[in-house]
């Protein structure tokens, strides 16, 4: 299980970002630019907007999600953090700023976020997603085995969620219900070589 399957199931979630409103010719600049993968020219546009803007909750935010597809994982924190602190009572910042924490290995300030994010919506995919990789992330594994089995129960044809049930399983010791999880998983596709490795390993036949 690695980093990238925790980060791509929400890389490009409209939670990690912030929707652009009219009237604001170099917001909306950004995001145009943004939509043609011009990400370092994105980040200038918003430098165009008058500075009570740029220090705002949406500036902030937007530069954030900006700055995390840039790779600028420590920079995104930053703005991220400045951020939440505008808008404290909000998921939405909490949800964008886990990306470049996992992205950095910082587990403890993701935990940190996603149970933030649990006690206000404690049914939130993501954060229960990201929580999930944070204990596997952590070798605690029969923790994200059980989260992962929550979303499971909820997500029944979600693959990258029974796949990391499948190997927190098999981290925790219990091969037999891993092998079951990881069938389950092949029966659906044949292909995932990530399961098929996870069978062997649990010593099925």
């Amino acid at each position: 299980l690695c980093l990238a399957l925790a980060l791509s199931l929400s890389a490009n979630s409209a939670t990690a970002q912030v929707a652009a409103p009219g009237g604001d010719d170099a917001l909306v600049q950004s995001y145009d630019l943004e939509a043609v993968g011009k990400l370092k020219e994105a980040v200038a546009a918003l430098d165009l907007m008058p500075p009570a803007r740029q220090t705002s909750y949406l500036g902030y935010a937007r530069r954030g999600w900006l700055q995390y597809r840039l790779g600028l994982h420590a920079e995104s924190v930053e703005s991220y953090r400045k951020a939440v602190a505008l808008a404290p009572q909000a998921i939405e910042p909490r949800l964008g700023i886990m990306l470049p924490q996992l992205a950095l290995r910082r587990w403890a300030d993701a935990e940190q976020m996603a149970k933030e994010v649990l006690r206000t919506d404690p049914s939130s995919y993501l954060a229960t997603l990201r929580l999930a990789f944070v204990y596997y992330s952590q070798q605690r594994y029969a923790e994200s085995a059980s989260l992962y089995k929550r979303l499971k129960d909820l997500y029944p044809s979600d693959t990258d969620v029974r796949s990391g049930l499948a190997w927190g399983l098999l981290k925790a010791g219990k091969s037999q219900e891993a092998a079951r999880e990881f069938r389950e998983l092949l029966s659906i596709n044949p292909r995932l070589s990530s399961a098929q490795q996870g069978l062997q390993l649990s010593g099925a036949r």
